[in-house]
């Protein structure tokens, strides 16, 4: 097949929404198919690709692996102030409703710098078929744009809630606006739970994942050191200070032999929270602050700790639980999780603490560092939770969709 996936998030981009398109781009790669990545550009990152040449780039691609083409944004220039919050909370308010009435999103600009590029991805790639991600709606609507363009179906991707990221007296009538879809993917049971309010279209759960490469690796963990690490965006600081009281009550009943000898790492885009809340750790452990880093890194660091941490968000499905998971090491989340994240943890027979004290985060730090000297060894109910896994569904969809 030859596909087209759209999403806001340029690949480069140091930010988890960059990561379920880009991923599913190259296993898609690998199951043999031709993919074109269309983004907008990192701003003051990397440069546009000039519509012009977007013809030529397509013929000379090696399609072994997923072409990108990213478009800067143009024109709408308060819609630029509207994200980057240079206007009154009111004017904002009456812009985004103007924008969602009028343009079915408030990221026009992008949607406008992408149509110059349409024509001849239609024209020279000639694409089977269409998949956009909304974490916002012009995604959607640049799919539409393209899919018409091209006399091909298109499919919506709900990474995020529809019902918590579209406002409320929008909800009902962009859900009948987009319906054009041919089907819908989902992001997990939770985001389809809440589709099924918005959208009849069919509804399929496609898990973001991991490489399948870290099963096939034993892995034994560093004696010199007790690593714990905390991984992810801490979006409640209440929730970041609960989690480090729970690690405090734990490092001070550790024997002073072992407490000296235990590393906190944080990866993660928030270092300045975790460097402000680890303030109540001075003395009692080491802190490393490790920032963004690869996937590849992440699972090192994964692999090497007693137990991985992370902050849940009510509001939303967690991919970072799976990611973690893939280590094979006992993972902690504050506050207690979904029955969705927890039934995936049980089956994968990974110890999962579900805590809603810090004495319960305390009491699972401890479980997991008795239990510190077993090694990590391939576990094959992980399997269908990798990306490979996951494409072989999203693949089948895809061919129902382009034979019927």
């Amino acid at each position: 097949m030859r596909l087209v996936f759209v999403n806001h998030c340029h690949p480069e981009t140091q930010h988890v929404c960059a990561t379920r398109m880009r991923e599913f781009a190259r296993a898609m790669v690998i199951l043999g198919h031709e993919v074109i990545l269309f983004t907008e550009t990192i701003p003051e990152g990397t440069s546009e690709t000039p519509p012009q040449q977007t013809r030529k780039k397509i013929q000379d691609h090696d399609f072994s692996a997923p072409l990108y083409i990213s478009t800067q944004p143009k024109g709408h220039p308060l819609i630029k102030k509207l994200r980057d919050k240079k206007l009154p909370w009111g004017i904002r308010q009456v812009i985004i409703i103007w924008y969602f009435f009028y343009y079915k999103g408030v990221f026009t600009d992008w949607r406008a710098g992408s149509q110059s590029h349409l024509k001849p991805i239609a024209e020279y790639f000639k694409p089977d078929l269409i998949w956009a991600t909304f974490s916002n709606t012009d995604a959607w609507n640049i799919a539409r744009d393209l899919a018409k363009i091209s006399n091909v179906p298109w499919v919506g991707d709900i990474k995020d809630p529809w019902g918590i990221f579209i406002p409320a007296p929008f909800r009902k009538s962009l859900a009948q606006y987009f319906n054009s879809c041919a089907a819908l993917t989902t992001f997990s049971h939770f985001n389809s739970i809440d589709a099924q309010k918005w959208f009849k279209s069919q509804k399929t759960i496609i898990y973001s994942g991991f490489w399948e490469t870290g099963l096939h690796q034993n892995y034994t963990l560093n004696q010199d050191n007790i690593n714990i690490s905390l991984t992810g965006g801490i979006y409640d600081n209440q929730s970041l200070n609960q989690l480090f009281e729970g690690i405090k009550i734990w490092l001070l009943g550790l024997p002073k032999n072992k407490r000296s000898k235990v590393h906190l790492n944080y990866a993660g885009n928030d270092n300045e929270s975790v460097n402000k809340a680890a303030k109540k750790l001075t003395n009692l452990c080491h802190l490393n602050l490790l920032g963004f880093i690869s996937i590849e890194e992440l699972q090192k660091v994964h692999q090497n700790s007693i137990a991985n941490l992370y902050i849940k968000i009510n509001r939303t499905f967690h991919h970072k639980a799976i990611e973690i998971l893939s280590a094979g090491r006992p993972v902690i989340c504050y506050p207690e999780e979904t029955d969705e994240v927890i039934d995936i943890a049980n089956a994968t027979n990974i110890a999962f603490h579900s805590c809603s004290t810090p004495e319960k985060i305390s009491e699972a730090l401890s479980q997991s560092l008795s239990t510190a000297s077993n090694n990590v060894h391939k576990n094959e109910n992980l399997k269908q939770l990798t990306w490979n896994f996951q494409a072989k569904k999203l693949e089948t969809l895809f061919q129902d969709i382009i034979l019927n």
